[in-house]
């Protein structure tokens, strides 16, 4: 008897291995970073933006992972509020830290960079999924939204409005951040009565939740706060080494917080959604980077006027032309992907025209090339918009109606992740 549950036992210490590696590298890779932290008046500009920016990547992921199992474990809006804002703490502290420090030409560049990237990767993983059907020899499953995602849906297409008065204004007031502060406290009521899906928990956060009961709460807590203070203490200095490194080859500031920084503060979620695809649950991967762009769009920008009034300005962030563009293109860039997930059903022609769009302007960063793109989606926006009226209706009904019951476009529609 003895003999037989010996290898279970061995088994399975040796598949919860990976999970814990994973985690250790993690670990390690932020204890780099606080180590160059600390040795940065001795280091060049290149090397202290190499060790930073793996400190910083490494405590996104343990932050990804923590956040994803915190929804297991936790319960509660203010505790889902909270674990949500841990998912985009990087980008925050760094958005945040500009405009506390009065520098508003760079406010905007971090916070439109990661949420295009969030949303084209939204809209583009039809495009994968059909990748990875063909690579196994199969056809690609169509990909089908649960309803309650009419809530993200809903909260991006006020916020894609809402982004053009801010445009037209040139500025973003302390009035627009309180506004945008509430909408996202109306999301976390909300989504909070999201009850029919289980947490999309894979990887390290499926192995935090296989803790014993009496450890799983101290676990992820303890991730959480240590991985929150590794990104409080280099997020900043990353960001500065990083403008240092680029300065010396001519790198546009605003080009390098919006291009790079993005690619490293969001690596765990698009690291998490590439394993949900793998595992055949595009769904969920798609729910994750909508859910992280409305805390983008909600939480970051509501903080920026907040943060500049705090470090000394005025009751105003101003927003230049080129900001106001950057803003309008990211506007429409939301407009468009709301309106292509209106029906629930992603389509391969609108991945393909949001992916496009994204690719020119990053290939060709010049403000006609981003006016172009922002033309060219919101015409498409608008057209689909019309011709999906009743969708849209749901949308707004998921944000505004009592109990956030879904629209009359919901009717008959099942409501579980494929």
């Amino acid at each position: 008897m003895t003999k037989s549950t010996r290898p279970s036992q061995r088994d399975a210490s040796l598949s919860a291995t990976p999970w814990r590696r994973h985690l250790l590298v993690a670990t390690s890779c932020a204890f780099v970073g606080l180590v160059v932290h600390e040795a940065l008046p001795f280091l060049p500009a290149s090397v202290a933006t190499l060790g930073l920016g793996v400190g910083l990547i490494g405590a996104s992921f343990m932050l990804a992972w923590a956040a994803d199992a915190g929804e297991a474990v936790f319960s509660g809006g203010l505790v889902l509020a909270a674990v949500a804002l841990v998912g985009v703490l990087p980008e925050f502290v760094i958005e945040v830290h500009f405009a506390f420090i009065q520098v508003p030409d760079l406010v905007t560049a971090n916070l439109t960079g990661a949420t295009r990237l969030l949303l084209t990767g939204a809209l583009a993983l039809p495009l994968l999924v059909a990748f990875l059907a063909d690579r196994r020899g199969q056809k690609a499953s169509p990909i089908r939204l649960a309803g309650a995602r009419r809530l993200e849906l809903g909260i991006l297409l006020v916020v894609a409005v809402f982004a053009a008065q801010v445009v037209v204004r040139g500025s973003l007031s302390v009035f627009d951040g309180v506004l945008l502060l509430g909408l996202y406290v109306l999301y976390a009521r909300r989504i909070q009565g999201t009850t029919d899906e289980d947490p999309a928990s894979v990887g390290v956060a499926a192995g935090l939740l296989a803790l014993p009961e009496k450890y799983r709460r101290a676990a992820v807590a303890g991730l959480i706060l240590g991985a929150g203070a590794v990104v409080i203490t280099i997020a900043n200095p990353f960001t500065q080494s990083l403008l240092a490194s680029g300065a010396l080859v001519g790198i546009d500031p605003y080009l390098m917080i919006q291009s790079v920084v993005p690619l490293a503060t969001e690596a765990p979620e698009i690291v998490v959604v590439a394993v949900l695809v793998a595992n055949r649950r595009p769904a969920q991967g798609l729910a994750l980077f909508l859910a992280s762009s409305v805390s983008q769009w909600t939480l970051g920008l509501g903080s920026l006027p907040l943060a500049y009034l705090a470090g000394g300005g005025g009751l105003a962030l101003p927003i230049g032309p080129r900001e106001q563009l950057e803003l309008a293109f990211t506007g429409s860039a939301t407009l468009f992907v709301v309106a292509a997930l209106a029906s629930m059903h992603p389509q391969r022609a609108d991945a393909f025209l949001a992916a496009g769009a994204f690719a020119a302007q990053l290939i060709w960063p010049t403000p006609f090339v981003r006016l172009a793109a922002t033309f060219v989606l919101l015409v498409f926006a608008l057209n689909i918009i019309v011709a999906r009226r009743r969708d849209v209706r749901s949308l707004l009904g998921a944000v505004f109606r009592k109990g956030g019951r879904p629209g009359p476009g919901a009717a008959g529609e099942s409501t579980a992740d494929t």
